[in-house]
């Protein structure tokens, strides 16, 4: 009877709270939670608030949860670790069938994605029967500054943002016609800040072309980007705009009218 109280003891010594504090912090965002205070995590986790903070910023520290003030929520990085980032929101199944109706009537390949750090994340993809496509999944990742999508959610930020972006950003010449100046590229975004959408061509894939806009909620708030990718062929910038734009602001408005004014 006794024999079995090493082998207790032993996987008690082994077990870290603080370790599975912060994995059932994450599953608490998982239930559909969109952000906690220091306070909330510490009554869910039954922790005193030194260890709720403690736990929270070393989240923020690896990359898991942002700080808004005095809220925490959870960002893309959360899938490296197989959670489905925005599994138990509603805004990849909101927009699913807004994005087949794009990818089938223009016939191109429509993604949603979001911005995290340098990098821009997918949420969602909705495929069109091409031969050539650039081969992503869910939760793939890539340089946001040469990317239509990336663009269009970094021209979002405010300037002290969208500064910080580009003073961290390691801007790499992807093809011959990627933008590798700063300088260049924040000419670039405000370009897109303005105008309301992004066309990018050939910077991140030679040969490949990408038409975006934003996604806000009704209180204005950027949640996504919405974009459609396809083989470049003889087109010009001013094609694109013209042949996607269009069908890609009018998906962004069926969007903005089937999100609930409370969520998101």
């Amino acid at each position: 009877m006794d024999s079995t109280l090493p082998e207790t003891s032993e996987k008690k010594e082994e077990f870290l709270d603080s370790l599975a504090n912060g994995l059932q912090l994450l599953r608490i965002y998982a239930t559909g939670v969109a952000s906690v205070t220091v306070q909330e995590a510490a009554e869910q986790l039954d922790v005193t608030r030194a260890a709720s903070r403690r736990i929270l910023l070393t989240l923020e520290k690896l990359g898991y949860v942002r700080q808004d003030g005095r809220q925490f929520s959870p960002t893309p990085k959360v899938m490296d670790l197989g959670y489905a980032y925005f599994a138990s929101l509603s805004l990849p199944r909101l927009v699913r069938p807004v994005m087949q109706d794009v990818a089938r009537a223009l016939g191109e390949t429509c993604s949603l994605g979001v911005l995290d750090r340098e990098h821009v994340v997918f949420l969602a993809r909705e495929e069109a029967p091409k031969l050539l496509k650039l081969d992503l999944t869910i939760g793939s990742r890539l340089p946001a500054y040469a990317h239509s999508l990336g663009r269009a959610l970094l021209s979002t930020l405010d300037d002290e943002a969208l500064d910080q972006y580009l003073e961290n950003a390691e801007l790499k010449r992807l093809t011959p016609y990627t933008t590798v100046s700063k300088t260049a590229l924040r000419k670039l975004i405000r370009q897109v800040r303005s105008d309301g959408y992004s066309i990018s061509v050939s910077e991140l894939v030679d040969g490949f072309a990408g038409v975006a806009v934003p996604l806000r909620n009704h209180e204005g708030k950027v949640v996504a980007g919405l974009s459609v990718s396809m083989v470049l062929g003889a087109r010009s910038p001013d094609e694109l705009r013209r042949q996607h734009l269009p069908a890609l602001q009018r998906a962004a408005a069926t969007i903005l009218d089937s999100m609930p004014r409370s969520s998101i």
